[in-house]
């Protein structure tokens, strides 16, 4: 034998000695021992570490939510968690029914993703950090079908319309910093000395329009951000 943990080697063809022998006997008899200690070692640390994954949240489930008013700000487990319009929870962004997927580790950091299910099917994110949740963000932008309506892109852009009989504009969000309304007056007068009209004063808010001729309303188109 060659094998540097067995203490004796023989020459092919030569007596051993019976001593010898036994001593090679009960060092590998040591050596099958020791490693069937190391692997028994071995399977009770995999199988903790299995138990420890699958008990606590390293693997991502999913969820039907069957109760009605859960509280989107206590989901902090990763998961996927799918509520009806029968079981709408609060603090939700938009909609009466959606899938919510959470990521992340908690107290450091986690996100939640709602994705709407219903018609218009927004996706909105926001951030867990420092204890707090922040504002929800849509991921496509948010828009506002109605008149007046609008449409907010995820850079801040905004783009708002109206079409309306009064003067008076207000829109129907505040634009932050800039705002450049275009509009056209409803209504005809031949007589020029009569024609002039425009916009007379504007804000972020909205802005006021003047005629001096026939007046029958606005169609408006407001850009900014």
């Amino acid at each position: 034998m060659t094998d540097s943990m067995i203490p004796y080697s023989f020459i092919p063809g030569t007596k051993a000695k019976a001593n010898e022998v036994n001593a090679n006997f009960i060092a590998l008899a040591d050596i099958i021992e020791a490693n069937r200690l190391n692997a028994a070692g071995d399977i009770e640390d995999v199988n903790e570490i299995l138990k420890t994954k699958a008990d606590k949240t390293e693997l991502v489930n999913e969820y039907i939510i069957t109760q009605t008013g859960k509280n989107l700000n206590d989901y902090k487990t990763k998961g996927t968690y799918v509520f009806s319009s029968i079981y709408k929870p609060t603090n939700v962004p938009k909609g009466n029914e959606g899938v919510l997927i959470v990521t992340g580790k908690n107290p450091d950091f986690v996100k939640q993703i709602w994705m709407c299910t219903e018609m218009n099917p927004e996706i909105f994110t926001r951030n867990f950090t420092n204890s707090s949740w922040s504002e929800w963000r849509s991921v496509c932008g948010m828009f506002y079908k109605a008149n007046p309506g609008y449409l907010r892109f995820p850079d801040g852009v905004i783009i708002q319309w109206g079409d309306q009989t009064g003067p008076y504009v207000t829109y129907p969000i505040a634009f932050s910093e800039v705002a450049c309304p275009a509009c056209h007056k409803k209504g005809f007068d031949p007589s020029y000395e009569r024609s002039d009209s425009g916009i007379y004063s504007q804000s972020l808010t909205g802005f006021n329009y003047a005629s001096g001729g026939v007046f029958l309303g606005l169609s408006w188109v407001a850009v900014g951000y």
